[in-house]
């Protein structure tokens, strides 16, 4: 059995001031692309081999040349392996290249092209990344998160192998289902630790159980991509045809009739006053305030200095003496400055916005050097500054202020320096939606900032041109998906048979 891997993942907001560029991707090529996956016990005996995996933190559109260059390696690539009886290709479902659409769909297209109709093809995804028609009808199996933080990180990689393994050995492949459900979600409304998402995405291992299912999967599509294919969806993998379509449509079902139960917690979420009105509140510290626009695990720039800015213009907070940190600001000059002046120097540069200045002007310093902090290479990649009543850390690369180990990041995709201990601060303001686990674990409260930026959380504020219409929560009258289609093993063709979609409960 001979398995080829490649992939480019990469989650992209088409709303990011940031290009992302090939020096972006972490390319590796060969016996490199397998580093660390544990082929020898997910596929013991088969042959795996490593074409060329591209894997980038979040960021805006690829340039096109960047993305045409690993396109034409990985398909030449693909050319000179010879007999494949399968291939893995990693994936977020989220991708998108300036000037076109449908970035996952156009590989497995051409992959399709060079391997044939035979060779299975096993995708893994993000749970916010998308699972459009062209693409089910594309791909054969299809492993999603089922978690959001992404702790199965590595379990989701381990299944689309083994399923891949699975059907190879079989000889045949399994019938698919597929149901796009009208709704676009963020994932900070969508998280498994919370309801309704423990359950709606919980329950996709008692179905698969239920059904003897290969596998299923429900995606939540990519909120800030604006692409006409980007919606939520179901797709399920068995052996029995009307099997894979019950399963579909049931967890279809759930999703849709807990629909308006998805949101962010308004408990702990609203607009920047709001959030530095719980600093005042002297709330169990450190206080970590997601900076939400300017996520940049979601493809915001990382620069925008809308929280910063605000919060220097608010003396009466600034002169109370909390102890506030905005952590991470992508700066790569302010860096360098600091590295020129050392620690103990001042640097009177402005800060930030040099990327994006939609949303705030840079800030002006003085700033003093409190500290220079290197990265696994030990080279300076950040830097922390003290200036104007607050404590910021500057970053060479956009990168989120969570542990590189953290469990909900794949490995080695943000390589970059250890945070700097929290607990003295009142505040720590972070360039991302959600907490992660490490950040989580050094919280002691936490607020969700709705904050504008490429990742906006306040839908109203995103100007669209592409999405689909009707379309939840844009319109609260959209209808229910009415049928479940049912995809051909071999060449992707619809067979006529349909399964009529469970009417939603009131």
């Amino acid at each position: 059995m001979r398995i080829a891997v490649c992939g480019i993942s990469v989650e992209c907001s088409t709303f990011s001031s940031h290009v992302t560029e090939l020096d972006d991707f972490i390319i590796r090529r060969g016996d490199e692309a397998l580093a660390g996956i544990a082929t020898d016990e997910w596929a013991p005996g088969a042959e795996i081999f490593g074409i060329v995996v591209a894997t980038a933190g979040a960021g805006g559109p690829i340039r096109q040349d960047a993305f045409d260059s690993l396109e034409a390696e990985m398909l030449s690539g693909l050319r000179s392996a010879g007999h494949i009886d399968g291939v893995w290709m990693q994936f977020h479902g989220g991708m998108s290249v300036i000037g076109r659409t449908g970035a996952e769909e156009r590989l497995v297209r051409k992959v399709r092209e060079i391997t044939g109709p035979d060779t299975v093809i096993s995708g893994s995804f993000d749970t916010h990344g998308n699972m459009s028609r062209e693409l089910a009808g594309l791909i054969d199996l299809a492993a999603f998160h089922r978690h959001a933080p992404h702790v199965d990180s590595e379990v989701t990689r381990e299944r689309a192998v083994k399923n891949l393994v699975r059907v190879v050995e079989h000889g045949m492949k399994p019938y698919k289902a597929w149901v796009e459900v009208p709704i676009l979600l963020a994932g900070e409304a969508a998280m498994t630790s919370v309801e309704p998402g423990e359950s709606v995405f919980g329950a996709q291992l008692e179905v698969i159980q239920r059904y003897g299912l290969v596998d299923a999967a429900i995606c939540i599509g990519f909120l800030w991509a604006d692409e006409a294919r980007n919606s939520a969806a179901v797709f399920t993998t068995s052996w029995v045809a009307q099997d894979a379509a019950a399963a579909a449509s049931e967890l279809a079902t759930e999703f849709w009739r807990r629909r308006a139960e998805f949101h962010i917690d308004d408990s702990n979420s609203g607009t920047w006053e709001e959030a530095l009105a719980h600093v005042r509140a002297r709330r169990t510290k450190p206080l970590y305030i997601s900076d939400s626009g300017d996520n940049v695990t979601a493809g915001a720039s990382g620069d925008i200095t809308y929280a910063l800015s605000r919060t220097l213009s608010n003396r009466e907070l600034v002169a109370s003496g909390a102890q506030i940190l905005f952590a991470g600001l992508w700066d790569p000059d302010a860096v360098a400055a600091a590295v020129a002046a050392g620690e103990g120097g001042t640097i009177f540069r402005a800060i930030g916005a040099w990327n994006d200045a939609r949303h705030g002007e840079p800030v002006l310093g003085p700033w003093r050097v409190v500290r220079i902090i290197p990265g696994p290479s030990g080279d300076a990649e950040e830097a922390l500054l003290r200036g104007k009543g607050v404590d910021l850390t500057v970053r060479t690369s956009r990168m989120p202020f969570a542990h590189p180990d953290d469990p909900a990041f794949p490995p080695d995709m943000f390589v970059g320096p250890e945070p700097i201990e929290t607990a003295a601060y009142d505040a720590v303001v972070v360039k991302n939606g959600y907490l992660f686990p490490t950040q989580q674990a050094n919280a002691g409260d936490h607020f969700m900032a709705l904050t504008p930026g490429g990742t906006d959380l306040v839908i109203g504020r995103l100007n669209y041109s592409h999405r689909r219409r009707p379309l939840y929560p844009w319109e609260s009258d959209a209808d229910a998906p009415n049928s479940v289609e049912i995809i051909h093993p071999l060449h992707g063709e619809m067979v006529e048979a349909e399964m009529s979609f469970a009417p939603p409960s009131p």
